[in-house]
């Protein structure tokens, strides 16, 4: 868990630290007023929360995002946000959910203190595979302007509040503590992130077709893959092992997950190393984390880690 919290009436200052935490950005006041930024960053995972205040009104103009979603919620004050092609004036009740890649620019009044959410991206098209059933065929672009005052608006933003107060007390007796319940509400966090505000593929997550269980033999088949990971699987072993034909798997795979048993396969892999990696003590390789999950190709293996997580291996090793 990484948690920063520093205040500053320096621009520059606040700009570079701001930065480190978000993306690289432009930070102009505004009629000479004065900046008197106030931060606490908390991070875990692939999600994390930043309470921000600028003070007097500012002009920030950041680089693109590259690699994750941010979602910013003030407690109070306005300000407008530019993306994509859309403005948005945003107050405590009109949230902003900027998608990676397109630029923006914000200008946020006086006393607009304001709590931003982020998640990699990596995480919001892993948690969307799961809840239509098969791989997203484009990225997540999210409607720029959202409610806080829907009831599932609500019940997320108090679902995003206990993630923080929980953060803030990590390692003391928090409820994130143990890796694999944190992990959990995570997963939850994002889930319920893509069901609360409206994106491209929200027509569909809302159909009878996106909420039907997976069927027993996909079960069955991705608990194998998952258990068995390590070792050199084939379609023809997965097979076997579950007693039917490799067409059979195969077109379950296909209709189900709209992927194949290999690509699972490599996706648990994947999601195996990042996990490894975190955890990871000083002094240990990604070679060797790598090579323990199945992957033999270190090329090939850096280049599909890169494309899932928006990341190096090295750059989560380091992190």
């Amino acid at each position: 868990m990484d948690s920063v919290t520093f205040s500053t009436n320096d621009v520059e200052h606040a700009r570079v630290e701001v930065g480190r935490i978000l993306s690289p950005h432009r930070l102009t006041p505004q009629a000479d007023h004065v900046v008197t930024l106030r931060l606490a960053a908390r991070k875990l995972g692939d999600v994390g929360v930043v309470d921000l205040d600028y003070g007097g009104p500012v002009r920030v103009q950041p680089e693109p995002l590259s690699s994750f979603y941010l979602v910013q919620m003030p407690y109070c004050g306005s300000g407008v946000v530019r993306h994509a092609g859309r403005s948005v004036f945003a107050t405590a009740e009109t949230a902003v959910v900027i998608s990676p890649q397109e630029p923006f620019e914000k200008e946020w009044s006086a006393g607009t203190p304001h709590r931003l959410f982020y998640v990699q991206r990596s995480s919001v098209e892993r948690e969307l595979q799961r809840l239509l059933g098969h791989a997203p065929e484009e990225p997540v672009r999210f409607e720029l302007g959202a409610s806080t005052t829907t009831p599932q608006a609500r019940a997320w933003r108090r679902g995003v509040d206990f993630f923080a107060e929980e953060l803030a007390h990590a390692g003391d007796s928090s409820l994130l503590d143990h890796p694999s319940v944190a992990r959990r509400f995570e997963e939850a966090l994002v889930g319920q992130l893509l069901v609360t505000y409206r994106h491209n593929y929200s027509d569909e997550l809302s159909s009878p077709a996106a909420h039907r269980p997976p069927s027993r033999l996909i079960r069955r088949a991705c608990a194998l893959i998952q258990d068995h990971h390590t070792e050199p699987l084939t379609v023809g072993d997965v097979a076997e092992a579950l007693a039917v034909s490799v067409r059979t798997l195969q077109e379950a795979f296909r209709r189900e997950l709209d992927s194949t048993p290999m690509a699972y396969l490599r996706a648990c892999r994947l999601d195996a190393v990042r996990r490894e990696l975190r955890a990871a003590e000083y002094g240990t390789s990604v070679t060797s984390i790598a090579l323990a999950h199945g992957f033999v190709h270190m090329g090939r293996f850096a280049s599909e880690y890169r494309t899932r997580f928006g990341e190096s291996p090295s750059t989560t090793l380091r992190g």
